[in-house]
């Protein structure tokens, strides 16, 4: 095989690999990215957190695959399983420039209530409203208005890595106008997402997409949206909702306040629970403390 037949076939397995990760990781990756959009328009906030949790995860990985490392296992061989955390930090690091420490309110949103928040941080409260076992409200939620558009600003940024950083921007091509990188092309063009790569996203807010769906990834999203794209009116309103399990049981053993049969019979609730609900273990263990606690007061009420 001559040199050149090998760099050919070299870039090719390079484009099937691309392509891998293209399919398994970046396209569902923004189908879910316009699922947590909608949910969060139409004050679904609890599936919003889901979605959004693993939009950004796939996106991560599919950086991580395309500029050739792993996205299962980590430089010290710990596995990322779903820990955005540890992802992120390793994306970052391709590129510590590229991504703000702070997500400020973009300057053309007129928004009342805005928190600043570092991106960790950001990171740290999608990972626990969107992990596996909020889907079932365990933990429940507290929206801010501003996630969906934090959301925006980090889902923008990653996807702009999704990218082989040091490749050359036009290949091998005998007339490219210059020989800069991918790294370079987005220095030089912050605002843009090098689609080289290709993307669902753009089919999607296209010709391809449905009206409903163009809504949904385009209504309030400023990163993406074209500047001439009629937003509406924005909502600043926010949404809470306390888990089951602290109203209906932590929040009466914490009381200490029950009578003895109630505190009894909330204790058999807690047996109940933990054997027929699959539970995590911090919150096992809480509903195993609530019991104690409830059994404890109910003794106690009885010998008073």
């Amino acid at each position: 095989m001559t040199s050149t037949s090998l760099s050919s076939a070299t870039d090719e397995f390079a484009a099937i690999k691309h392509d891998i990760a293209k399919e398994l990781f970046l396209k569902t990756a923004d189908q879910t990215y316009v699922v947590a959009r909608w949910c969060f328009l139409n004050r679904l906030y609890l599936d919003f957190y889901w979605n959004a949790l693993h939009a950004l995860e796939k996106h991560l990985k599919a950086v991580l695959l395309v500029n050739g490392l792993s996205a299962k296992l980590a430089d010290d061989g710990s596995k990322y399983g779903h820990d955005i955390i540890k992802l992120f930090a390793t994306v970052r690091s391709l590129a510590p420039d590229h991504f703000p420490q702070t997500l400020e309110r973009p300057s053309d949103l007129q928004m009342e209530r805005w928190r600043d928040e570092s991106v960790e941080d950001f990171l740290g409260r999608l990972n626990g409203l969107g992990q596996a076992e909020n889907r079932y409200n365990v933990f429940g939620f507290s929206q801010q208005p501003e996630d969906l558009h934090k959301l925006d600003v980090l889902v923008f940024a990653v996807r702009q890595l999704c990218v082989p950083l040091d490749a050359p921007f036009w290949g091998r091509r005998a007339d490219a106008p210059n020989d800069k990188t991918f790294r370079q092309m987005l220095i030089a063009h912050p605002k843009s997402v090098l689609r080289r790569v290709g993307t669902k996203f753009y089919d999607l807010i296209g010709r391809k997409g449905t009206e409903a769906v163009r809504e949904a990834a385009l209504t309030h999203n400023l990163p993406f949206a074209p500047d001439d794209y009629d937003h509406g009116e924005l909502r600043n309103g926010w949404s809470a909702d306390n888990p089951v399990l602290y109203r209906r049981i932590i929040v009466h053993a914490e009381s200490g306040r029950l009578r003895a049969s109630d505190a009894i019979g909330l204790a058999g609730v807690c047996d109940w629970l933990l054997a027929n609900v699959q539970l995590s273990h911090d919150v096992k263990n809480q509903i195993l403390a609530a019991r104690d606690k409830l059994l404890a007061q109910a003794k106690k009420e009885s010998v008073a």
